[in-house]
């Protein structure tokens, strides 16, 4: 091979070596890269898990007192937990599920069968706990004479078929805590027909208790949670604001709803809180029931002086001697 043919063939072999060196050089840039990104995506927290993540619960605004300060504690316990509590009515909380707009809501009943099948077409798959037991209570202003009823004498005065106090004959007003709240919605079902006309519903709590207050005829309902916890200022005020009204059980005594006529089912108006729960099973959402289902949650009822749910495990210690 003549001398230039030669130094033209090493240079073009020298070219393609540099080719190979910067293909080689753009392949190992190009893998480093890759495996930087893998290793920030693999390293990132997840957003939601039983213990961290943002999520919007719903529930019957007669259960505020509880569910607040159990996620006030769920909270303070994983600070990267944060729960957004809307108070409403029953029947809203369940429209928010079905349309997706919270995945976990408290309620004063469980989903029928037919119910959950309309959810599942919608792919909502939900799983359902009694994490505590209240009940429905029956309030009138301070003057009010009228202060035992019968359950038959209530249904006669929500259904209309009766329109005064058993004693006084006074022509009676029956309000509600809200419109289609767990406590409207309970006793619908239970009278079986429409309530009268002289049936109605404020728009909360308070504002059904300023309106006892102030209309010393009225019949108030709600639930009893809004008055358990008496080592709560705002409760100690509240029941200083009405009277309850004693209702006859099965047997043939009048009771007053509190812890143990609710735990031992002497009240006639007990009734569980549902928490309704379609999240992700690793997810916050599920945390937070299978906290409230935990003993410490359980504990909590303990201060809001409601019945169990589950029931609060017992811890027993074995000395072997």
């Amino acid at each position: 091979m003549p001398p230039t043919e030669a130094t033209d063939y090493i240079q073009h072999l020298n070219k393609i070596e540099k080719i190979n060196i910067m293909k080689k050089l753009v392949l190992i840039s190009l893998l480093l890269v890759l495996g930087i990104q893998f290793s920030c995506n693999t390293n990132q927290t997840p957003d939601d898990t039983p213990r961290r993540g943002k999520k919007t619960m719903y529930l019957d605004e007669s259960f505020k007192p509880f569910i607040k300060t159990a996620s006030e504690v769920f909270s303070g316990t994983y600070p990267d937990a944060e729960l957004n509590l809307v108070y409403t009515s029953e029947s809203d909380a369940m429209k928010a599920l079905s349309e997706g707009t919270a995945r976990t809501i408290f309620i004063g009943r469980d989903y029928t069968k037919e119910e959950k099948k309309y959810l599942r077409s919608l792919n909502i798959t939900v799983t359902s706990d009694i994490i505590a037991n209240d009940a429905i209570t029956f309030i009138v202003n301070l003057g009010n004479t009228d202060t035992l009823l019968t359950q038959d004498q209530i249904r006669d005065l929500l259904s209309g078929k009766r329109s005064t106090w058993p004693n006084s004959q006074k022509p009676i007003e029956i309000v509600f805590d809200r419109v289609k709240s767990a406590n409207f919605n309970y006793l619908l079902n239970w009278i079986g027909t429409d309530f009268g006309k002289q049936v109605h519903a404020a728009k909360n709590t308070e504002d059904l208790i300023k309106y006892v207050q102030t209309n010393p005829n009225t019949l108030g309902i709600i639930g009893y949670n809004q008055i358990s916890d008496t080592d709560d200022p705002l409760v100690k005020i509240r029941l200083k604001q009405f009277k309850l009204v004693g209702i006859k059980g099965n047997d043939r005594y009048y009771w007053l709803p509190n812890k143990a006529n609710i735990s031992a089912k002497k009240y006639p108006f007990c009734r569980p809180i549902w928490a309704i729960n379609s999240g992700a099973p690793d997810g916050l959402n599920t945390g937070f029931v299978n906290f409230l289902n935990s003993r410490q949650g359980q504990l909590l009822l303990e201060k809001c002086e409601l019945g169990p749910g589950k029931g609060t495990p017992r811890e027993i210690n074995f000395i072997a001697e």
